[in-house]
């Protein structure tokens, strides 16, 4: 006889799939889901689920007899690409239905999923769900918590997805990686278009969308979500366009040699006190500061963000001596570590990190503590003309993963990611490099290609920050985005374009489901 499982909000049944995968027999499959979309989806491939409605609706005398609770409850008051509302957003608050349910059957297993969060809500539903399994024996010195597990499904999928899991099924460990990078899921006969779209010609945050597009070069997509189907900058990738009548590698630039680098390290935290103190002081409001030094507000707030802040950023060289006089700055102590570079060979600006190749990008982190947490990244520098804050300008090598993002929101909160860098470039009339002191130096972006030849773009803050004749553009297509999620081929054909991007986005990598439920002891 197999296993009766309860599954609350259960999508497009990724629980079935995953049990299914593992050849564990299900007598009875209760699914509780309003979304009629995904509901068809698991009539259609699971016609015996028995469909009970609404969460808020059940009762758990109905179900005495469940071996195994999942939940996937609703994530977006919690998620870091939200305004964070936590319990108070009533979507995250029927997580409490979850909990009387989980409480009043207290079934053999459960196992719970949501998006990273901040510690404060992961304490919240740590005690939840420990307080309905009292006798829980864990492996830390107390034993009595039921804590979650960070996995990500890059590690067995071509998709970055960081989740929590919360579950009382024994000896979960990380699931071993895979190697499955972005080509391995593509259909290879689908067309590319070779003019950049104009969406994402569009500027978010001073930035050209098509900056945050993922070359399919770099390993793994974007985090899929529940509303990619909008056309989204996760919804395409670009690859480096060749024509069919070349046949060998062609240089249509000058070659990477040199670097832009700071001479003296930037005392962060004693800048920031020094913006801070004198801005307090200062009868202007931060546009007016903005307005003042000719830029933009969200390029110039930066400059005031409060003391170990993520996201606060070193002024420019440009706007250093204007924002001293500004808010009366009369020190000159960090006028050389500000306004003073050299040029270096072969050397990235700021840290001069160089990661190994063996493995994933780095967590996000602040911008002058480097905390490798799960993965070894492959950051090869930093954009250093680029406004806006370190995670904006952060250059990865296409030769490895993919780095950790926020969900769907983007703009300039995403770590840059493109087969090559932005770099401040001096040439004379006949584009020959030239010390950047001679000549006014201008914004472009170098594009490595894949041990081929470099290519050196340039380009102007309003254009499009990539060669339209370098790389062709298209957007993901639902089947690809079933094998990121390692969803069987097709499984959500029955329904519109539209409603499989949003059920994809919402649901479970499977095989990661599948990795935690072969631990349970049937």
């Amino acid at each position: 006889m197999g296993i009766r499982v309860l599954s609350l909000f259960d999508g497009m049944s990724c629980g079935q799939l995953a049990l299914q995968k593992l050849g564990i027999e299900v007598d009875t499959y209760y699914a509780s889901e309003i979304d009629k979309y995904a509901i068809q989806v698991a009539k259609e491939n699971f016609p015996k689920t028995i469909h009970v409605g609404d969460v808020c609706q059940l009762k758990s005398e109905d179900y005495k007899d469940i071996d195994l609770i999942l939940a996937g409850s609703p994530c977006q008051g919690f998620s870091f690409a939200g305004k964070q509302l936590a319990f108070d957003d009533p979507r995250s608050a029927l997580f409490f239905e979850f909990i009387r349910l989980l409480k009043e059957i207290k079934p053999k297993y459960f196992l719970l999923e949501n998006v990273r969060m901040k510690q404060q809500f992961q304490d919240v539903i740590t005690d939840q769900v420990s307080e309905c399994y009292p006798d829980y024996q864990g492996d830390d010195l107390f034993g009595s918590k039921i804590k979650p597990i960070l996995i990500n499904s890059a590690l067995l999928s071509a998709q970055n997805r960081l989740r929590l899991y919360w579950t009382n099924i024994p000896n979960i460990e990380q699931p071993k990686d895979k190697a499955i990078v972005l080509k391995d899921i593509l259909i290879a006969e689908e067309e590319w278009q070779e003019e950049v779209p104009q969406y994402l010609k569009n500027h978010f945050h001073g930035e050209p969308r098509a900056n945050q597009v993922r070359h399919i070069d770099v390993g793994k997509s974007k985090t899929l979500t529940a509303t990619m189907y909008k056309g989204q900058i996760q919804s395409w990738i670009k690859k480096d366009f060749i024509s069919p009548k070349e046949t060998k590698p062609k240089q249509v630039g000058l070659a990477i040699e040199k670097v832009k680098v700071r001479k003296y390290e930037v005392d962060i935290p004693k800048l920031q006190e020094c913006i801070l103190n004198q801005f307090a002081k200062c009868n202007k409001t931060k546009k007016e500061i903005a307005k003042d030094l000719n830029d933009s507000y969200s390029t110039v707030e930066h400059y005031f963000r409060k003391k170990g802040s993520d996201f606060f950023s070193i002024p420019s060289e440009e706007h250093w001596p204007k924002l001293k006089e500004i808010l009366n700055i009369t020190t000159n102590e960090f006028d050389k570590s500000i306004m003073e570079f050299e040029i270096r060979d072969g050397v990235y600006e700021s840290t001069q990190r160089v990661y190994s190749q063996e493995g994933k990008s780095p967590t996000l982190t602040s911008a002058h503590a480097e905390k490798l947490v799960e993965t070894k990244p492959i950051q090869v520098g930093i954009a250093s003309d680029i406004n806006g804050h370190d995670v904006l300008k952060r250059v990865y090598s296409p030769e490895g993963k993919s780095p950790t993002l926020n969900t769907m929101q983007g703009g300039n909160r995403e770590p840059k990611v493109v087969s090559g860098a932005w770099r401040a470039r001096s040439i004379d009339a006949n584009g020959k490099r030239v010390v950047w002191k001679d000549s006014k130096p201008k914004q472009m972006l170098e594009l490595r290609k894949d041990n081929k030849s470099n290519a050196l773009s340039s380009v102007e803050k309003d254009n499009v920050a990539v060669s339209e004749k370098n790389l062709s553009w298209r957007k993901l297509l639902p089947l690809e985005c079933e094998r990121l999620q390692t969803v069987p081929d097709n499984y959500t054909s029955c329904v519109s374009k539209t409603q499989r991007f949003k059920m994809l986005g919402n649901g479970w990598t499977i095989d990661v489901i599948a990795h935690i439920l072969k631990n349970m002891d049937l």
